[in-house]
């Protein structure tokens, strides 16, 4: 008795109740105590066990072995259509993520390691979905004159289901039959055939040994790939690290909130998340200004200072075409081009303190002059605000200067 594949996961898959998720009113430290997530699908242990007990060195036999397994999919509205398919539900347990953080993830893996299916990888957060396809090789066959080489292109779709389950869904009609030969081994013909018209579903077909591998290989290839997905979502996304630095920031800020009160003034840095310790943050009410996690008194900032230590990148030059001379007197043909002198700046704001502990605060902004002087310019505003306050005692050295490197 046949071990069919059920077809009323790919009917889910498009209509399933989109709840939303809603993790924001979790606090840091409730996050950050929560239990880590955990991946589970015993189906994958289930039919990949199947494939392997099944082989048999000879693929007729171990695709046979297949199709008594496995049966193809056949869309209720095209009956004569039949697709092979595969599908594994992913079951999230104690969820706690941001839809859009576990997509982009997700992403980010396929892009770096699953890199066939790269190019046409889309990411639609507002339905919880990741979709794809991919030219994928499963088989090589070789007889005694030709060579046979069976590309296939499934669709991939991922999706979010109810908050706590992740559908992987894979599905292909045809298969991509290049056969070479000759003695250059040269691209001879082109097959495009549908997989439920061939072997191992034809016995008699003429490539039947080359498609039979490729039955094979197109479960093998589907089940390590979901295989993979989950050993990664296991490994590395047990908490959401996004949510986490999110719930963070806005631990730190309403804990500076309640010491200090609103910020005058922040000055953001260039982090994604947000980050208090890559932040400058000014407190007029409370005299107080921190810089990356350090907090200094207004009164005891003594001077600041702009430095740009650039690095200067001579230009090139390429010559492309023939010349040639002879006795000094040259014969055209030869172009030469050069690339223009190039500067690149790398900006950094001193701020020097009153204090033998932490005596110069180094902000560095690399390329962007705008942002060091906006800090030096806030700087620049305290400065001269302590030295007009009848309350800044003995007169000390504050000044805002600009120098560059040589």
């Amino acid at each position: 008795m046949r071990r069919k594949i059920s077809i009323t996961l790919w009917i889910v898959l498009f209509t399933a109740a989109i709840r939303a998720q809603a993790p924001m009113d979790v606090t840091y430290e409730n996050a950050r105590q929560a239990s880590p997530m955990k991946w589970v699908c015993p189906e994958i242990e289930k039919y990949q066990g199947i494939l392997y007990s099944a082989q048999n060195d000879d693929y007729k036999i171990y695709a046979n072995n297949i199709k008594d397994q496995f049966e193809l999919y056949s869309d209720p509205k095209m009956p004569d259509s039949k697709f092979l398919m595969t599908q594994a539900i992913l079951t999230i347990e104690n969820p706690l993520f941001i839809t859009g953080n576990l997509l982009n993830h997700i992403s980010a893996w396929i892009n770096n390691n699953k890199k066939d299916w790269k190019k046409a990888l889309e990411v639609d957060v507002t339905n919880k979905i990741i979709s794809s396809s991919a030219s994928i090789n499963v088989a090589k066959n070789a007889s005694f004159l030709n060579v046979n080489k069976v590309n296939i292109t499934p669709s991939l779709v991922i999706k979010l289901v109810e908050d706590d389950k992740l559908l992987v869904s894979f599905l292909v009609e045809r298969y991509k039959n290049d056969e070479y030969g000759g003695s250059n081994n040269q691209l001879e013909r082109t097959f495009s055939a549908k997989i439920s018209e061939v072997f191992p579903f034809v016995p008699k077909s003429t490539y039947k040994n080359t498609y039979a591998q490729a039955y094979v290989k197109t479960y093998q290839y589907f089940w390590n790939f979901i295989s993979d997905l989950r050993k990664e979502l296991n490994t590395s996304f047990t908490k959401d690290p996004v949510l986490l630095a999110q719930l963070h920031y806005d631990f730190q800020k309403d804990s500076l909130l309640a010491k200090y009160g609103e910020p005058t003034k922040v000055i953001f840095g260039s982090t994604t998340p947000s980050d208090v310790n890559k932040e400058i943050r000014f407190y007029e009410e409370a005299q107080k200004m921190i810089v990356m996690g350090t907090t200094i008194d207004f009164k005891d900032i003594m001077s600041c200072e702009i430095v740009d230590d650039p690095k200067f990148i001579p230009g090139r030059s390429t010559t492309s075409g023939l010349g040639f001379s002879f006795f000094g007197i040259g014969i055209g043909g030869a172009e030469t081009t050069r690339t223009a002198d190039k500067t690149i700046h790398n900006y950094v704001v001193n701020i020097k303190i009153d204090s033998m502990k932490n005596p110069l605060i180094r902000i560095a902004t690399g390329q962007s002059e705008d942002k060091a002087e906006e800090i030096a310019s806030t700087v620049e505003y305290i400065l001269r605000h302590q030295q007009d306050s009848k309350n800044a005692g003995s007169p000390k050295s504050r000044t805002v200067t600009r120098r560059t490197r040589r």
